[in-house]
Order: C-alpha cells, then structure tokens, then sequence
C-alpha cells in the first residue's frame, strides 16, 4: 500500500465524517484525533525511509556450512585406536577431533598407564 493511501485510511478510520445532527467535537477529542493523524503520519514516513534504506540480504558466511564437513575416520596403528577427525572440504582443516592430540601423545609416552586421566576416588 503507497504511504498516502495508508494515511488518507488511517485517517479515515480515526477521524469519520460525522452525520449532521452529530453533537460538536470537544476540545479533548480534538487534541487526541490531532495527536492521533499525527503520530500515523510520522509512522508512514518512518516506513517509507526503511523501505528506501533497505538493502537485499547478504548471505552469511560464519564458516564451515554443514555441507562444508566431512567426517574423517583414521586408525592409529601405534595405540591401535581410532581418531575420529571433523575436517572442513573447503580449506582441508581439522575442526575437531577426538580423542585429541594431546591425548594421543600421552598415550604414546613410557610412562602412560590406562586411568591416568581420571581417577575414580572421590
């Protein structure tokens, strides 16, 4: 709808014509109708600048996409483990991965015994 036909409706609705044997308007309802026609017409032109400001939307980008991710099964073959990796298509980069590096590398130290990480006992 233009912004004038919106104002010419919104005026219609708040201020009818009144019937000729219709009492006169008090001062109060005058103030209030004005008040009224006053604050649709700052509201339309309000819309109709958003409406010139606007600009089409910019697709997102706030990296990977799901489709972007692959998953990436590898078996260790020193800890006999496997390490599950999330790697992005695009860039080749590992995102996630578990269990995580520093977990493998303790593993793989002399002195690593299963338990070391956690330990039951509260």
């Amino acid at each position: 709808m233009e912004p004038k036909a919106a104002l010419s409706a919104i005026k219609d609705y708040v201020a009818p014509v009144s019937p000729p044997n219709a009492p006169e308007v008090s001062e109060g309802a005058k103030v209030v109708v004005g008040q009224v026609l006053q604050a649709a017409e700052a509201e339309v032109a309000r819309r109709g600048e958003v409406a010139q400001k606007a600009e089409p939307a910019k697709p997102v980008n706030d990296g990977p996409q799901p489709g972007d991710l692959r998953l990436v099964i590898e078996h260790d073959d020193a800890s006999g483990a496997f390490v599950y990796k999330t790697v992005d298509r695009r860039t080749g980069e590992t995102l996630q991965q578990f269990p995580r590096e520093e977990v493998l590398r303790m593993r793989d130290g002399v002195d690593y015994e299963s338990g070391d990480v956690f330990d039951g006992q509260a």
